[in-house]
This record gives C-alpha cells, sequence and structure tokens, in this order.
C-alpha cells in the first residue's frame, strides 16, 4: 500500500481509532513505563495517531510534539491534548524539526508501516539530542492465550484472496539491524502484553475496523470478508467471557553523544 492510501485511510479512521478498545493507550502507557522519561523531557510522538503515547508522556511531565500523517488524526489529537507543544501533519521519513531538538523520540505501531524506515529512522537520529533516545513498538507474541490463535491464521488463510499491493499495511522488519545500521547504541528489547475485556463480538469486530486492519476488510471480495467475519463470530461465541490477548515488542536505542 503506497503512502498516500495509508495516509487517506488513517485520516478514514481518525474519528473512531482507538476509541472501540484502549488497544494503543494500553500499550503506550507499557511502553512510556517502560522508558521512564524525566520530567521535562522533549519528547517527539512519530506517527502519534490519536495521541496514545502522548498522552502517556504527558502525565509524566514531558513536553510533547507530536506528528502525523493523517491531517484528522492532528486535528483529533490537538482537541484531545490543548497542552501538546506542537501537533503537526508530517512525514516522518522528512522532519520539519532542527538538528538535536528532542531527548526522546517514540513511535507506536509505526516504524513496520513506513515506506522507507531505514531513512526514517536517520532523520529521527538527526533530531535526537546527544544521548537521546529512539524507541518504538512492533505488534508482538502473546504468551498463554492458545483461544486466540484462530484470529492470526484467519488472515493467513485468507490472504490469497487479497489483490498484490494491497490489504496489508506493514512490512518484514529487523528492528535490531535497522537501530544498528543508524548507528543507535545500548539497543534493548522488551517484551509487553495485555489483556482487553471486550462486552461482544460486535464490538471485537467493529474494533477489527477501527485501525489499520481496515485495509485488510476492505481489500477482501465480499464473500470472503463475510465468511472471514461469520468465523470471528463463531469462535468468539465459545467465549464467555472475551478478553483479546493482544502483544507487542518494545525497542530502544541510544544516539552516539
Amino acid at each position: 500500500m503506497t503512502a498516500a492510501r495509508a495516509t487517506a485511510l488513517f485520516d478514514q479512521l481518525a474519528p473512531v481509532y482507538d476509541e472501540v478498545l484502549p488497544f494503543f493507550t494500553g500499550f503506550a502507557r507499557q511502553h512510556m513505563e517502560w522508558l521512564t522519561p524525566v520530567r521535562g523531557a522533549r519528547v517527539l510522538d512519530l506517527g502519534a495517531g490519536r495521541g496514545a503515547l502522548t498522552g502517556a508522556a504527558l502525565a509524566r511531565g514531558c513536553r510533547v510534539t507530536a506528528v502525523d500523517c493523517a491531517p484528522g488524526m492532528v486535528e483529533r489529537l490537538a482537541v484531545q491534548y490543548p497542552q501538546v507543544c506542537e501537533a503537526r501533519v508530517m512525514d516522518v521519513h522528512r522532519l520539519g524539526f532542527p538538528d538535536g531538538s528532542f531527548d526522546l523520540v517514540c513511535a507506536g505501531f509505526v516504524v513496520h508501516l513506513l515506506d522507507d524506515p531505514a531513512a526514517a529512522v536517520q532523520e529521527i537520529r538527526r533530531v535526537l539530542a546527544p544521548g537521546g533516545v529512539f524507541s518504538f513498538s512492533v505488534p508482538g507474541e502473546v504468551e498463554d492465550a492458545p483461544e486466540w490463535e484462530f484470529y492470526g491464521g484467519l488472515f493467513r488463510e485468507f490472504q490469497h484472496l487479497i489483490p498484490e499491493g494491497q490489504g496489508r499495511l506493514s512490512r518484514p522488519l529487523d528492528a535490531e539491524g535497522l537501530l544498528s545500521a543508524a548507528g543507535f547504541t545500548g539497543i534493548g528489547e522488551a517484551g509487553i502484553e495485555q489483556r482487553l475485556p471486550v462486552p461482544d463480538a460486535d464490538t471485537f469486530w467493529d474494533w477489527g475496523l477501527s485501525h489499520g486492519s481496515r485495509a485488510y476488510f476492505d481489500a477482501l471480495p465480499a464473500h470472503a470478508r463475510t465468511e472471514f467475519e461469520a468465523r470471528v463470530r463463531a469462535e468468539l461465541s465459545a467465549m464467555d467471557p472475551i478478553v483479546f490477548a493482544a502483544g507487542a515488542r518494545l525497542w530502544r536505542g541510544t544516539s552516539a553523544a
């Protein structure tokens, strides 16, 4: 999927993004707990969406600037978090900030979606102050949740029905290699997970349509999307209660002093 199409998708999703289930908000809180930035730290939230990481950083007393490619996201973030230093529409491959502007650059579930992650990470290093930290999250595994293996299996099963270049926003990512190649040191990682109570199958299906997975569902032929939804609902009907288990991987690296 091209950058223009991804921007259009996230602009469309802005009114409901992270509204159905607090998926990104929950992971952002854990991400910021792992980073423990000091009060007053200058933070740049890249691909900020509706502001999950922005809110978590503000809660710790940081000075936050947020950027996203989708105008709808930026508009809503600015309204929800009027205390941000700045909220701007921006391409993360070409950051409009001077060298050494930030102590921490963070990105939640963004880097694996970029057209050119290596170029973006070079820009990120440029805007970091010496000794600054770049940290990002990517989807990860979750332990002890065999009841949810069906969900990823369905995505793999139906993938062949989607035209080439559509459906999936993400690309394979060597996170450690990406940070190392850009000159970051002290590279570290951690796994986190969350379990989200889901009221009913309608809510879970609506959640699937409220974020990047929407591209996948929109690309499916109508009959396949109907079958996919029916099979999700059938699996959920056997769960009482429905508790969605999801995992993420956190990465960080330090810019040379």
